[in-house]
């Protein structure tokens, strides 16, 4: 009987110790992310609408091979900077054209450009968009940026994305209006695991009952 109630135990423990650890256990990236970040700031939990991101200087319609000087600002009131440690980062993706950036402040990593340690104290980024040679196209400007408090640790951080839409000046499509959800569906999907987990754990205590 006692041997019985310490597996009950053992594995009560063990389910436990299973779900309260953390799905994601990445932490901050001061010299800049990659791939990894392709669907947002995750390891910072949800999007949060208090960080806001611009980029300035971008045209309503793009001229071919033509270069645009740009400016990126995150901002978020709550967020305090800190001014002996990193105060955001971003992530810019962007499917035609090139990026420019100076190589103190950004760097290409995955096929995305990011800040790096040194550019992280601040919030405020300027770069350059070589546009492409055919202006009948669209480009796309992907942005993640991460509003940090400067702990090093995932806690107190909110990020947010801009997602932007340049035609060139012989492009008459629409401008696409979906809204992005991929950080939505991982939400999703994390509690249904969560979900299952504690079902999984129902189970289990039912059979060792039994």
């Amino acid at each position: 009987m006692a041997s019985a109630i310490g597996r009950r135990l053992l594995i009560l423990a063990l389910a436990g110790i299973f779900l309260s650890t953390p799905l994601n256990t990445v932490n901050s990236f001061p010299n800049g992310v990659g791939e990894i970040g392709n669907d947002g700031c995750l390891c910072h939990g949800a999007s949060n609408s208090d960080t806001k991101i611009s980029i300035s200087g971008l045209p309503e319609k793009f001229e071919s091979a033509t270069n645009y000087s740009l400016q990126l600002t995150i901002s978020n009131e709550e967020i305090a900077r800190n001014n002996q440690s990193a105060q955001g980062g971003f992530r810019i993706i962007v499917n035609i054209g090139v990026l420019y950036f100076n190589n103190s402040e950004g760097i290409i990593i995955d096929d995305g450009w990011t800040h790096q340690e040194s550019s992280n104290q601040q919030r405020i980024w300027n770069f350059s968009w070589l546009s492409p040679d055919d202006n009948t196209t669209m480009a796309r400007l992907l942005v993640y940026g991460n509003a940090v408090n400067g702990n090093q640790q995932q806690t107190g951080d909110n990020w947010n994305d801009l997602e932007v839409y340049i035609p060139g000046v012989q492009n008459f499509d629409p401008i696409p209006t979906e809204t992005m959800t991929e950080h939505e569906l991982e939400i999703f999907d994390r509690a249904m695991l969560f979900f299952g987990l504690i079902v999984l754990l129902y189970i289990c205590y039912r059979i060792i009952k039994d």
